[in-house]
């Protein structure tokens, strides 16, 4: 009896893994794989609350999209065999209709009952309401890609996703005559032209036409190109002996990734002027500044394809060099080494070794850093 409970208790922890694995891989079936950057999208605002979004691997594949209304119609030529189970008029309902590399297509339909029951009442007459948006997700593979602008994944293949939220799935054909090919084209045209900021919120719309919308200017998705330039500052604080020293780190430091934004190099340069308090013989406070000029490097993995986040694993080293000293605290040819670094949010911890004249006067300390 006690090997059965036993047995029963490990079905009954094995069974919940199982089907969460089981829907995650169904889910996937249907998604762009994880490895796929997607580096632009775009927001277009259609009429009575419905919306298109487009999601590329680069700006170029527009070229191959603007024929928009020929994919949607082969869309709807294949969706023909459901119709019959997609006429209840009440359920919110998910079409996920995917083309792989293969030219295979896979067709997936979920359908939502409301909760609860949501009436209209108008002219004296009450009638059934459905308050939910329609989703329609088409991703498909672009077989003969134009050359790409930016510095993306040689050998992946290029995805476009196009996702519309209606009203009603079947007002899709009322979006098929033009309508959507003259705003791929507006994009086209005007994609590097000003995107400004819509009031009140965070994402930008295209000053051409104010009905496209983009989450950064230009439809540029977060990890961007995963290759920029940014100036930092930091303050510090660290021991040097027996002294504590407050400095501040103001600097550069450039971000290399490889195309499939998977491992990037971090190279930087840094001027970081130290602080010592000290009395004299006189016994008046003075404040001594020593200045080092510091070079960093790391490297590692990326989070999330997006090479602005932290690093999912890295190797990170710095050496600085004294070059303005002032005060007898320091010796002369000073240089100061930190290998390995801990990140708490924007927060380091970085062990440390100060030495001279080819590591000569030894001192180990430890420096704590806040990032701005």
């Amino acid at each position: 009896m006690k090997q059965l409970t036993i047995v029963l208790m490990l079905l009954v922890s094995i069974l919940p893994n199982l089907c969460a694995q089981s829907v995650s891989k169904a889910d996937k079936a249907f998604e762009i794989p994880s490895n796929i950057i997607i580096n632009r999208r775009f927001y277009v605002n259609l009429d009575k609350g419905n919306q298109l979004k487009i999601e590329l691997t680069d700006i170029t594949d527009l070229e191959r999209i603007a024929n928009i209304d020929s994919l949607l119609k082969i869309f709807v030529n294949d969706l023909m065999p459901f119709k019959d189970s997609l006429a209840d008029p009440l359920t919110s309902k998910r079409i996920d209709y995917v083309t792989d590399i293969r030219g295979r297509k896979k067709i997936r339909i979920e359908q939502f009952q409301p909760k609860g029951d949501n009436y209209v009442l108008s002219n004296g007459e009450l009638s059934s309401l459905k308050i939910s948006q329609d989703t329609i997700n088409i991703i498909g593979i672009l077989s003969n890609p134009p050359k790409p602008s930016q510095k993306i994944s040689l050998t992946h293949p290029r995805y476009y996703h196009l996702v519309f939220y209606l009203n009603n799935f079947n007002e899709l054909s009322e979006y098929m005559h033009g309508v959507l090919a003259q705003k791929i084209a507006t994009i086209q045209n005007n994609v590097n032209t000003k995107w400004p900021l819509i009031l009140g919120g965070s994402s930008h719309y295209l000053q051409k036409d104010k009905t496209i919308s983009a989450d950064r200017p230009n439809g540029f998705t977060p990890g961007e190109t995963g290759d920029f330039l940014e100036g930092t500052i930091s303050v510090n604080v660290q021991n040097y002996k027996n002294y504590f020293v407050p400095s501040f780190s103001l600097g550069a430091r450039l971000t290399l990734s490889n195309r499939d934004r998977t491992f990037k190099w971090e190279p930087g340069i840094f001027w970081e002027p130290h602080f010592l308090f000290a009395k004299d013989s006189l016994g008046k406070m003075h404040t001594y500044r020593n200045d080092f000029l510091t070079l960093t490097y790391g490297q590692g993995g990326i989070t999330d394809h997006d090479s602005r986040k932290p690093f999912a694993f890295s190797t990170v080293f710095s050496v600085g060099y004294l070059i303005n000293r002032n005060g007898n605290y320091f010796d002369k040819n000073t240089f100061r080494l930190g290998i390995g670094k801990l990140q708490l949010l924007k927060t380091t911890i970085e062990p440390s070794v100060y030495f001279n004249n080819f590591l000569k006067g030894i001192t180990p300390g430890i420096r704590i850093s806040q990032l701005f």
